[in-house]
């Protein structure tokens, strides 16, 4: 399959403007809104765990650029760190770590995925992997496909954190964020942000509860303490 220069630049061009950030859309701010991000905080400590992937649609001018131009209602990913209650990202300045609440902020819809193959003891090692490489460089090529073993885009990064290839030549192996579903299991989606709060289903805590629990044991291993106020 041959991909022209011109297809390979606008494929640098989207998805590096989507995990670069900058000025975009007016971020909804207000006490309804702060309500809306606490209740996903409150959503991601009943049933996420040490190295799921977060999947969002940001409101950065290149996240609403990426999504626009390739239809896709996802723009970034990375890599959940809950011990430490942060994320680990990959953008246009590098590969660096951010406090849980606010890149909740600053996205307008949330995913949460489970990578296939995943178990605690793999999610902690992907949490360190994935830390391992704070302050590397954001793999511009990457995201033409020409990647670096050295450099990550988002969903480069939070594939590679669970041991998944993805140093593979060509634009056609370049891991779109709307695509991060398909390497693991949606756990659970928030709506588009709208002021109101979105709660799990309790069969859903249920269930991430026992996917917690490690090998062999048949307690199942609390979610995460409350933030201190």
């Amino acid at each position: 399959m041959r991909h022209s220069l011109a297809a390979l630049c606008a494929s640098l061009f989207l998805l590096t403007s989507a995990c670069a950030g900058g000025d975009g859309l007016t971020r909804k701010t207000g006490p309804e809104f702060e309500a809306e991000t606490q209740s996903w905080l409150a959503g991601l400590r009943l049933i996420g765990a040490n190295g799921y992937w977060l999947v969002t649609r940001g409101y950065h001018s290149g996240d609403d650029l990426v999504a626009v131009a390739s239809n896709a209602r996802w723009s970034h990913a990375s890599v959940l760190d809950l011990d430490k209650m942060e994320i680990i990202e990959a953008i246009g300045s590098g590969v660096r770590k951010t406090p849980l609440a606010q890149f909740l902020r600053e996205a307008h819809r949330l995913r949460i995925i489970r990578p296939a193959g995943w178990s605690p003891e793999r999610g902690r090692e992907a949490v360190l992997k994935a830390r391992s490489k704070l302050g590397s460089g954001y793999d511009f090529l990457g995201v033409a496909g020409a990647p670096s073993d050295k450099r990550f885009y988002c969903s480069e990064l939070a594939a590679w954190s669970m041991g998944l290839e993805v140093d593979k030549q060509g634009a056609w192996h370049v891991l779109h964020p709307a695509n991060m579903h398909t390497m693991g299991e949606l756990l659970w989606e928030t709506g588009a942000r709208d002021g109101k709060a979105d709660v799990p289903a309790d069969a859903l805590v249920e269930r991430a509860a026992k996917l917690r629990q490690p090998a062999g044991t048949s307690e199942p291993v609390p979610a995460a303490a409350p933030l201190s106020p």
